[in-house]
């Protein structure tokens, strides 16, 4: 695929998707080392390095991706956690320091294995498994040393081991109903007798719950009784309630320093992350100072990695990006409040300068509300109405688009694409309340919320009406399917990248554990047949005039690949161009660089031939 000239010189896609990351920091029991995740090699994998700063070293080696790496708090050993091909069932592995030996802890490999963290004494591991029901969790204790594992609950849903209390007598454990809904329970692990705390009516979530110092209490994030998540504290013996730190915006994550004294906290300002040290004595505030971006949380099952403080309470590591710079390991100094990354992955020798620095801007929809997006707008481009433009889309729907370095969106943008990135309705980070505005049967308001961004665009000068695209993977990629069948009129092409099609095979077919979280959000077979019916795109693939571009991981367990094989039959069948690239090796996304090179060239490709031709 050729490049297209910019002031700064033309770029191929391969020298954007040059740009690593590292992120998922952890540090070791004595702060002087810092573990986390890089791409360095073109598939995720575990590094260290000296917490002050050097070169870093790989200490894994597997053909597929590493999720999680965590070091033990009283000694160097580190626990890591693959995949095979995409497929979601993680395996935990123990190694030495150096990576040196790797001893597999779990090898059911039909199974899934949450970490759940390590134990205050460094013997012990927790993580949650569906091997005895793929559509349950039991919660385990391992020996790290002699490999012996007790079930130490039974679970009767998606059950997670959030933390230890600081004696290793205890857990918190937490039950996931919905994206918006769940409970936190105490668990004695001795006896497996679990407490409630959480007792509530309706929806309301509580997030990364950790003990105080002194066990008798649990910080968490909850947006109970409120839109927006806070941080908060519950008292295990009086079960009160009480406010630590909130805001306007959701309160997204915290961790308290080993002093007990200071929390650090990250609240999502219209996506851009603020992040402040919190005296919990005297409430005073201190800013850290970040680059203006996004300081980014990574998940395996509910391993978050977020922010990480040194044992001495001296350092607090955290990953960082912003929308021109790539993901990094930063590490703060909270008492002075400055901070430095400690990983240096680059974005392929491209000029800071030659890419896009994003708009936020709120555009008008069919009901008159404001829908938040970000515009990327090409280098030196002009609103003379006539540029190509991509509506790209963003998956979930419980998720948020944020400002974040994409090279998919920043090659676009390079080739003289204008890129409107909206949060439609029912993404998160703007109130509950939003969030549920495209429940079940008000699914259709969100599609009819990314046809208004096409408008919005040709109407301020920012595209010409005959060149916009509507592009998303997963739940995005139904967006983009829906989009072309209901509003034909609107798009010049589609990209779905292993998107929904067809609801009630999506349900039939997806994993056992995902499909009563999924009813929470999408409705339910036995209750809503007749609107998931409505809903899906593939009952209206008649209605679709504009070609496709299909990309679909073969071993996805969330939205199998059926999904996409039926839309690719049906509108050849009606001789729509369709172009579909079938991925064996991966599972929901493109984790692959090898895979990525061909994926995304080929959508550029697309776009220039059915877009920016017109």
């Amino acid at each position: 695929m050729p490049a297209v000239s910019s002031p700064y010189g033309a770029f191929t896609y391969d020298r954007f998707l040059n740009a690593r990351r590292c992120y998922g920091a952890s540090f070791s029991s004595d702060g002087s080392r810092v573990a986390f995740i890089s791409d360095l090699t073109g598939v995720p994998q575990a590094w260290t390095m000296p917490a002050r700063g050097g070169w870093p070293e790989q200490i894994t080696y597997t053909d597929d991706r590493v999720g999680l790496v965590a070091f033990s708090p009283r000694s160097d050993r580190l626990i890591a956690g693959t995949d095979v091909g995409g497929n979601e069932n993680v395996q935990l592995w123990l190694l030495d320091a150096n990576g040196a030996t790797m001893r597999p802890l779990t090898e059911n490999l039909a199974a899934m294995h949450v970490f759940g963290g390590w134990a205050p004494d460094g013997r012990s591991i927790a993580y949650a498994s569906n091997e005895r029901d793929p559509a349950s969790f039991d919660l385990i204790v391992q020996d790290v040393d002699t490999g012996e594992r007790r079930t130490v609950y039974h679970g009767d849903g998606t059950f997670s081991v959030e933390c230890w209390s600081p004696d290793g007598q205890r857990m918190i454990v937490s039950r996931t109903d919905s994206s918006f809904n769940g409970d936190l329970f105490e668990l004695d692990p001795s006896t497996g007798q679990a407490r409630l705390l959480t007792a509530h009516e309706g929806n309301a979530r509580f997030l990364h719950p950790t003990y105080r110092g002194d066990g008798r209490a649990v910080f968490l994030l909850s947006d109970l009784d409120r839109d927006y998540l806070a941080l908060r504290e519950l008292d295990l013996e009086t079960n009160a309630w009480r406010n630590v730190f909130e805001d306007d915006w959701d309160v997204e994550e915290y961790r308290v320093a080993p002093n007990g004294r200071h929390v650090a906290t990250v609240t999502n300002l219209e996506g851009y992350s603020d992040l402040i040290v919190v005296d919990l004595a005297t409430g005073d505030r201190r800013p850290v100072a970040v680059p203006r971006g996004v300081v980014s949380r990574s998940f395996v099952g509910n391993w978050s990695d977020g922010l990480v403080w040194s044992s001495d309470g001296r350092r607090l590591a955290f990953s960082l990006t912003t929308p021109r710079t790539t993901q990094n390991v930063w590490i703060a100094d909270p008492a002075d409040g400055t901070s430095w990354p400690v990983t240096h992955a680059t974005i392929g020798a491209i000029p800071t300068e030659a890419l896009v620095e994003p708009e936020v801007v709120h555009y008008p929809t069919f009901d008159a509300r404001s829908i938040p997006a970000y515009l990327y707008r090409p280098v030196g481009s002009t609103t003379d109405g006539q540029s190509p433009a991509v509506v790209y889309i963003h998956g979930g729907p419980e998720s948020q688009s944020r400002p974040a370095f994409d090279p998919t969106l920043q090659y676009l943008a390079h080739r003289g694409y204008v890129v409107l990135v909206p949060n439609v309705r029912g993404s998160t980070g703007y109130g509950t309340t939003y969030s549920h505005l495209d429940d079940v049967d008000r699914r259709m308001d969100a599609v009819a919320d990314a046809k208004a961004g096409a408008d919005w665009l040709a109407k301020q000068g920012h595209a010409r009406r005959e060149r916009i695209a509507a592009m998303g993977g997963s739940y995005g990629g139904f967006m983009v399917l829906a989009s072309l069948a209901t509003y034909p009129e609107v798009w010049a092409a589609g990209v779905d990248l292993y998107g929904v099609a067809n609801f009630v095979t999506f349900f039939e077919n997806t994993h056992p554990f995902r499909r009563k979280h999924r009813a929470a959000e999408y409705g339910s077979l036995e209750h809503h047949r007749d609107v998931l019916e409505r809903i899906s795109p593939v009952n209206h693939l008649h209605r679709v005039t504009a070609p496709l571009f299909v990309a679909h991981g073969a071993n996805d367990i969330r939205v199998p690949i059926e999904e996409t094989e039926q839309v690719v039959a049906a509108l050849r069948s009606r001789g729509i161009p369709v172009d579909f690239m079938r991925l064996p090796d991966e599972g929901h996304g493109i984790v692959r660089l090898e895979n990525k090179l061909k994926v995304y060239p080929a959508i550029a490709a697309f776009l220039d031939r059915y877009v920016k031709s017109k």
